[in-house]
């Protein structure tokens, strides 16, 4: 993923978030789980740094949104995948991102509630040119 439509990710997040009313951190990773791009903004939770970078690994390395994941792990009985890849995320906020059909990394949100992160990740993704 290269700079430019990870800082546009950001910015959507910010604005999505603005509007809520929350303030949260920003994670952008490669397909890998890679960091790409982070941003907490002003006054953001410090423990939602990791939490954001989890959620974007977690769809980056399983490509589904991190709260299907957890509902996954729950109904399948998969307790104790959450600790492996050193360590996922299962709740919502972290989303996948493709270009066409092919995945080039995740967003992950954290800071506000479980809904509100969900709803800044997809607004994300949705407003951010993604075409390859």
């Amino acid at each position: 993923m290269n700079q430019l439509l990870a800082t546009t990710l950001i910015t959507k997040a910010e604005q999505k978030a603005e509007e809520l009313g929350v303030k949260v951190c920003i994670a952008i990773t490669d397909q890998g789980g890679h960091l790409n791009a982070f941003r907490r903004m002003d006054n953001a939770f410090l423990g939602s740094i990791d939490v954001a970078a989890g959620k974007a690994k977690t769809s980056s390395l399983f490509p589904i949104p991190s709260g299907v994941f957890g509902k996954l792990i729950r109904e399948e009985n998969l307790l104790g995948m959450e600790n492996s890849n050193d360590g996922l995320i299962g709740f919502g906020g972290g989303h996948p991102i493709f270009v066409d059909d092919a995945q080039i990394g995740a967003i992950g949100i954290s800071g506000a509630t479980e809904a509100q992160d969900t709803a800044i990740a997809e607004f994300a993704v949705k407003e951010t040119e993604l075409n390859g």
